[in-house]
């Protein structure tokens, strides 16, 4: 099982699983609680399980199946970082850090940003 699967488990299924939850090793109690915290009503829970990390598996398991509702919720991914594909010119050019750069990027235009790639341009035959 992933943890994703785990989070949904305890969130819905009213029967328990926790008597094989030892012998789990794909039981990640993180992603379990950061599951969790993308629910309004289960941050809580979450919070009180991150700020004692180092509880049993099983602990963990039974904490979280006797005190969370079963309910269906709806699906909430997990936030992804964004991929920006100008951030590395900017950092290039100017030989910034990945903080500095995406300070610079929310100030330059996408004019500016072409010019970069002009500059930044090596030449040769593309793939």
């Amino acid at each position: 099982m992933n943890p994703f699967q785990y989070a949904n488990d305890l969130m819905k299924k009213k029967d328990y699983d926790g008597d094989c939850i030892r012998e789990r090793k794909d039981y990640k109690p993180f992603f379990i609680n950061r599951s969790l915290s993308y629910q309004p009503d289960l941050i809580h829970y979450a919070n009180m399980m991150n700020e004692n990390p180092m509880l049993e598996t099983k602990a963990h398991y039974d904490f979280l199946h006797q005190t969370v509702d079963k309910k269906k919720r709806p699906f909430k991914g997990w936030i992804k970082a964004k991929k920006l594909d100008d951030l590395a010119i900017v950092k290039e050019y100017y030989k910034y850090s990945n903080k500095r750069a995406l300070e610079c990027l929310s100030i330059l235009t996408e004019d500016n940003i072409k010019q970069l790639k002009q500059q930044l341009f090596k030449g040769g035959k593309s793939p």
